[in-house]
């Protein structure tokens, strides 16, 4: 468990248990806040110091990587009843009168709370970070710290992590090209390199393959070399030496800031704009032009899977909409539509797609299928756009790459951008990138018709 959840649980722990003082205390006899403030005051002084004790001596959030309700349960149980000792020794040692029913009802109150948070966040999780049922690995190194990693899935099978094979780094055949043609044979969807004379330029390497490719990359060090540090570092929770995410979005920490950001920001905006907004473009759409309101395109997501983007229609119905992209005058945008187009309003509805999960507020703006077709044999790594969720805008659109792509170095250029944004992503440049676009559109954009 990372160390934001063990932070989080911590603090809440606390916040539960001085809750169900509180409500144990009102229940028991409500006169007791007048009465015994002092003995309420005692209570509260035991539970938290012999809570915080006991979480310095044990480890009581010490679950696994692929932690579950019984593991929460199992784990969690034995230090309630501990701690529950702790305070009636304390109560008892210090000679405080308190009723054995006041004592039970504290723990009866906080023990469903206590369990509940951590089974909520546990679902939370599962729905914020989705994985594949199952997941390819491959290990690059053959050694010590190689084989730990091995063992370490075999006994966590519950993990559905799935060995592919070694290859061994010191090996005189090592190559690349043999890495790449390996795991489109077996279909990897992680690589662990556990070779510790790894050089810089070679790890940029197995990156830049690991964007293009789809496939997670990830380094492992033993745990004495922690003096050298690789883009991002990571504590594994059971993993043997240092995990070293390669990216800070492969981080579940900041998949689940990045995803709460979206979710918060786009009910915020659904019910104060949306609410009202949609059904107003909607009938104004209606009034221009026979069709509907919305014109959902199948359009590539993350891991380059299809998913319907929700847009306004902003055209004539035509059967060349998913295959001919909008160009300057096109006759076919009603003047409703190019009203919408050229304000970029046309893109106000996939705030929904954001809201069910198959697109983040920002990233990589998703291409029609057929036009990812067109460029994908001229643009090598154009692919690694798809590492992330698209996002209703990015990088490249606030920075003037939108719009129609009728030229190669137009699409270069976006990738570029999109690829420094995967690469280098942080909270604080979404938070840029949101600023950036709300400048860009009350400046206008000569590309967008």
């Amino acid at each position: 468990m990372t160390g934001f959840y063990k932070i989080l649980f911590f603090i809440s722990d606390l916040i539960l248990l001085n809750l169900s003082i509180l409500i144990a205390f009102y229940f028991f006899d409500s006169s007791l806040w007048e009465n015994d403030l002092t003995g309420m005051v005692y209570l509260f002084i035991y539970s938290n110091l012999s809570w915080l004790f006991l979480v310095m001596v044990s480890a009581p959030y010490s679950l696994t990587k692929n932690w579950s309700v019984s593991k929460i349960i199992k784990n969690q149980v034995s230090f309630i009843f501990i701690h529950l000792l702790v305070v009636a020794s304390l109560v008892v040692f210090f000679d405080r009168d308190y009723s054995l029913f006041q004592i039970i009802l504290i723990y009866a109150v906080f023990t469903p709370l206590f369990f509940s948070f951590k089974i909520g966040i546990y679902f939370i999780r599962k729905i914020f970070i989705q994985d594949l049922s199952y997941r390819n690995y491959l290990i690059i190194g053959r050694n010590e710290l190689a084989s730990e990693v091995r063992k370490f899935y075999l006994l966590n099978p519950q993990i559905g992590y799935k060995f592919k094979g070694y290859i061994d780094f010191e090996g005189s055949d090592f190559s690349f090209e043999y890495v790449r043609e390996f795991c489109s044979d077996k279909e990897v969807h992680e690589i662990y390199c556990c070779a510790p004379n790894v050089e810089e330029e070679q790890l940029r390497t197995l990156v830049n393959f690991g964007l293009d490719s789809l496939i997670k990359v990830r380094l492992i060090v033993a745990s004495d070399s922690q003096s050298r540090k690789t883009i991002h570092l990571e504590q594994y929770d059971k993993l043997p030496g240092l995990d070293m995410a390669t990216l800070a979005l492969d981080e579940p920490r900041n998949q689940v800031i990045k995803r709460l950001f979206d979710l918060f920001f786009s009910l915020v905006f659904g019910v104060l704009v949306l609410s009202w907004f949609i059904p107003l473009i909607g009938l104004l759409i209606k009034l221009d032009s026979r069709g509907p309101v919305f014109f959902i395109q199948q359009r590539n997501g993350k891991g380059n899977i299809p998913f319907g983007c929700m847009k306004f229609r902003t055209m004539i119905v035509n059967k060349e909409a998913d295959s001919k992209q909008a160009s300057k005058d096109d006759p076919r945008i009603t003047r409703i539509g190019k009203f919408l187009r050229k304000t970029s309003l046309d893109e106000i509805p996939q705030f929904l797609n954001v809201i069910i999960g198959n697109m983040s507020l920002i990233g990589p703006r998703p291409h029609p299928i057929k036009l990812n077709e067109q460029f994908s044999s001229k643009i090598s790594n154009i692919m690694s756009r798809h590492y992330v969720k698209p996002g209703i805008t990015g990088l490249a659109q606030c920075m003037g790459y939108r719009g129609e792509t009728s030229k190669l170095i137009d699409m270069e250029n976006r990738v570029r951008m999109d690829r420094y944004y995967i690469e280098n992503w942080s909270f604080w440049l979404d938070i840029k990138i949101i600023f950036l676009t709300v400048v860009s559109l009350i400046r206008g954009s000569e590309n967008a018709y």
